[in-house]
């Protein structure tokens, strides 16, 4: 789990410990009426959140650059040192500096894309 993560699910925690600290100490009805507000803010920030998502800048292009050497020795093994994927990447892909990639008794080589 990453540090940014980590952060967002301690914040999560926290905001739950303390929502369940303010309904022990509210009526029943008083908490329902705080339940409700409560739940329609965080679908509204849930609902931006999703679209915000969907609009930010990542258009889904795959970029590989400088990579090192690789040799496959032997039937079926492998040597990437560009992009293998199955199917085709949405956005396309940009391959530049790749290494050589070598291939040796039958083994399969790629530096580009290859799309499996």
């Amino acid at each position: 789990m990453s540090p940014r993560q980590r952060l967002v699910a301690s914040l999560t925690g926290l905001a739950v410990a303390v929502l369940a600290g303010v309904f022990c100490f509210l009526s029943w009805d008083r908490a329902n009426q705080v339940a409700g507000i409560v739940s329609a803010l965080v679908g509204v920030v849930a609902l931006g959140t999703g679209v915000l998502a969907l609009i930010s800048g990542r258009d889904g292009a795959v970029r590989v650059a400088n990579t090192g050497p690789a040799t496959a020795v032997g039937v079926g093994s492998q040597a990437n040192t560009g992009l293998a994927a199955q199917g085709s990447v949405h956005g396309g892909v940009e391959v530049d500096g790749t290494a050589e990639a070598r291939a040796e008794n039958g083994g399969h080589a790629n530096t580009g894309y290859d799309q499996l």
